[in-house]
């Protein structure tokens, strides 16, 4: 059975349309940078972290998602003015989105990461503010989801996955890890 810990809506409806068989418990974890932290060692950290208590009869999958400008993360806003700010530095430019993959299985831990680069709209408080009322951005790593139909993204290189929040390519690579749980196809 896969465990997935993440209570990310995303996530989950990307592991129901690959019709796998698994079930939702997330993990607590304190998502505080340290001090002098890369952006990068940041999500192997937390990703990892997420994965929680083991157990070798189960598959553990966590995930993590952070939005990086000029390497500076900008984590999920807790407020309208955090919000605000940070659609505002996005503004009419690109940055890079990281979703970190931590796989628990049969006592091997595994990290892997995949990347793509995001280009916004040139938008001006107005659209912002709107944007923020219509779409909850509290629960979103840089405020924004890529899904969002009137959003601020203009274009994307990458995997559209990894930015929803779900490193797909990187889960894929562990094809005999997944395989086998597969919904009857038990290969």
């Amino acid at each position: 059975m896969i465990v997935l810990r993440s209570r990310s809506p995303r996530r989950k409806y990307v592991l129901e349309s690959l019709d796998l068989d698994f079930r939702v418990e997330p993990e607590e974890v304190d998502e505080t940078a340290f001090p002098g932290e890369s952006p990068l060692e940041y999500l192997k950290r937390i990703s990892l972290a997420k994965l929680g208590t083991r157990s070798k009869d189960e598959l553990l999958i966590s995930c993590d998602t952070i939005v990086v400008l000029d390497n500076r993360i900008l984590q999920k806003p807790e407020t309208i003015s955090e919000a605000m700010e940070m659609l505002g530095k996005l503004s009419g430019k690109s940055h890079l989105v990281y979703s970190g993959l931590g796989i628990y299985d049969q006592g091997l831990e595994q990290f892997a990461f995949d990347s793509s680069r995001v280009q916004f709209h040139t938008w001006n408080n107005d659209q912002i503010r709107k944007y923020i009322e219509t779409y909850s951005p509290f629960d979103k790593a840089g405020s924004y989801g890529v899904q969002d139909k009137e959003g601020p993204v203009f274009g994307f290189e990458g995997s559209y996955t990894n930015i929803l929040g779900f490193p797909i390519r990187m889960f894929f690579q562990y094809h005999e890890l997944w395989k086998k749980y597969l919904k009857g196809n038990h290969a």
